[in-house]
């Protein structure tokens, strides 16, 4: 077991619950943007309001699992002190930016009482705060001194599980989220070719990008902590899980049965839970 990531499990939950929640908001969003009844008629068939919910709520349990990593917590109300220059600070500007525009959304679906125009503008906004917390999560890691997560490795392994774990998570929970039921397999057809795509970028990512083994990742000496033979067996079982969310998904689409969307959803997220722990466990430091 590496030293560093053994340390790291609260980021590890930190990064993949904020990851998930974003992803799952971007999945809400858009199949409230491309909605017929939302663009023609006014109405939507997609019941936002539980989803909105369950993302409000991992983002504050993302938080609060953040705090366990701080050394010292009571100097966390100063994290925004520094937007100017630090990305923590804008990290967490951005995270709570997202995390008001989805209570707002949510309180938005529950009146059911505002314009079309004013509630799709939420969600577009609400969809580029996201995007801006994740892009402000890998660059407070892509570090000079850190040849291993200076590269694309970071912000490709952020932005896919959020793109793998966020859209099969909604679907997972598609029984209690659809106006009409009839129309949630259809949904579930279009996050299932979503995850595989995500899948296959993720394999691609991995085998390129991964450190000390990747064709194109950081092989410098100084990644002494994790040696390459030990991160062979952690990337063997992240495809293999990987491999079976491709099975669930392709054996849902036989079937129609969301049991087995769920079950993509655990094994995406057993694999995204060991991409995570190499992430960290390749950490190495150069210089002062």
């Amino acid at each position: 077991m590496s030293p560093t990531a053994a340390k790291e499990w609260p980021l590890i939950a930190f990064t993949l619950l904020s990851q998930i929640a974003v992803g799952a908001f971007w999945t809400l969003a858009a199949a409230h943007l491309f909605s017929w009844e939302a663009r023609v008629r006014g109405e939507n068939e997609f019941l936002v309001l539980p989803g909105l919910v369950i993302v409000a709520a991992l983002l504050v349990a993302a938080a609060a699992l953040s705090f366990f990593h701080l050394g010292r917590p009571k100097r966390a109300v100063f994290v925004l002190a520094n937007l100017r220059r630090s990305w923590l600070s804008r990290e967490i500007l951005f995270e709570l930016a997202f995390l008001a525009m989805v209570v707002l959304l949510a309180f938005f679906s529950r009146r059911r009482a505002e314009p079309m125009a004013l509630v799709q503008g939420a969600y577009i906004l609400a969809s580029l705060f996201g995007a801006l917390f994740l892009f402000s999560m890998s660059k407070l890691y892509m570090l000079r001194t850190v040849p291993a997560w200076r590269g694309l490795y970071t912000p490709l392994s952020f932005f896919l599980s959020a793109l793998l774990l966020g859209p099969l998570a909604a679907a997972a929970g598609q029984e209690r989220l659809f106006a009409f039921p009839e129309r949630a397999y259809a949904f579930q057809d279009v996050v299932g070719i979503s995850a595989l795509a995500a899948v296959a970028l993720i394999v691609l990512m991995s085998l390129l990008f991964t450190p000390r083994i990747g064709f194109l990742g950081t092989k410098t000496a100084t990644l002494l902590e994790f040696p390459a033979q030990r991160i062979y067996p952690l990337l063997f079982f992240r495809l293999l899980f990987l491999a079976a969310t491709i099975l669930f998904i392709a054996l849902y689409h036989d079937v129609e049965r969301g049991a087995l969307m769920r079950l993509a959803f655990v094994s995406a997220g057993a694999a995204e839970v060991l991409g995570r722990y190499l992430f960290y466990a390749v950490y190495s430091r150069i210089g002062v």
